[in-house]
């Protein structure tokens, strides 16, 4: 009988006796001090067997990670093999190698790779370390892209992947109700879309109005995008039961839009004098 065993806390079926092979069910062993023999059956030919160790690895990776980085290059090749069952996995735990070495360059890139394996709701250090890396360079992108677009010149694509993790990250923000978060989010990567999400989904709007127009007067530099996040404000304080005129008005004022604030002092005068007759 052929017995594999793996580097773990589970009790181990033990083999031979006079030829017959009998299961004992021993006490926990001792600790696990090196990850050497599952990084042997990375050489096996058998994916389930692969597979298995990188499971393996995957538990153990912030543990030994310095004896697995000398493996980085088969488990990279794992996962760039597209006919590999488990490749997101290998590149869910390279990501995690490179993030221990500080290469979190390359362990964005893999965590990526990892699709729905790389969990946002797993709030470890390293996600949010990668979360972080990523939202730095979704910024990077938008905000090129956006003064391209002001020059008229064509933009660069944004890596659908890295849009999906922004995304995920954007969707945790709205299940925690962290709205202030989300919308300083928002205004870094440049997403008016965002932005009126958060205010929109709060259970104060006002508040949250009153926040944003503040945020944009005060932390954006480029007027470019100020002025689309005013007007974006104007479309929800006038889509609002009751309107805030004063900060209507300073909107239209920043905007340079008297006329509109001609209408409104107008409109108000008009309503006054209505309930005066009245």
């Amino acid at each position: 009988f052929r017995l594999i065993a793996f580097c773990s806390a589970r009790p181990f079926l033990v083999a031979f006796a006079s030829g017959t092979m009998a299961a004992v069910d021993l006490a926990r062993p001792a600790a696990v001090t090196s990850a050497g023999g599952v990084l042997s059956l990375l050489e096996e030919q058998e994916n389930t067997l692969r597979v298995a160790a990188l499971e393996r690895l995957n538990e153990v990776v912030d543990q030994f990670w310095h004896e697995i980085a000398d493996y980085l290059t088969d488990i990279e090749s794992l996962y760039e093999d597209s006919g590999f069952p488990g490749k997101e996995l290998a590149a869910l735990v390279a990501s995690k190698v490179f993030y221990h070495l500080e290469e979190y360059e390359d362990a964005l890139r893999l965590a990526l790779g990892a699709g729905q394996l790389f969990d946002l709701s797993h709030r470890s250090e390293y996600v949010e370390k990668i979360v972080a890396v990523a939202i730095d360079e979704y910024v990077k992108l938008r905000t090129n892209n956006f003064e391209a677009e002001l020059k008229k010149k064509d933009p660069t694509a944004v890596d659908p992947r890295l849009e999906d993790v922004v995304k995920r990250m954007f969707d945790r923000c709205l299940e925690d109700k962290a709205f202030k978060q989300g919308l300083g989010m928002a205004f870094e990567t440049r997403r008016l879309d965002m932005i009126k999400t958060f205010i929109t989904a709060s259970d104060d709007a006002p508040g949250m109005l009153q926040y944003a127009q503040t945020s944009a007067m005060t932390m954006l530099t480029s007027k470019a995008f100020r002025e689309r996040v005013l007007r974006t404000l104007v479309e929800i304080y006038t889509s609002t039961k009751d309107v805030n005129y004063t900060a209507l008005c300073q909107c239209y004022f920043i905007l340079n839009e008297p006329l509109e604030v001609a209408k409104i002092l107008k409109d108000l005068l008009g309503r006054d004098k209505e309930g005066c007759c009245t």
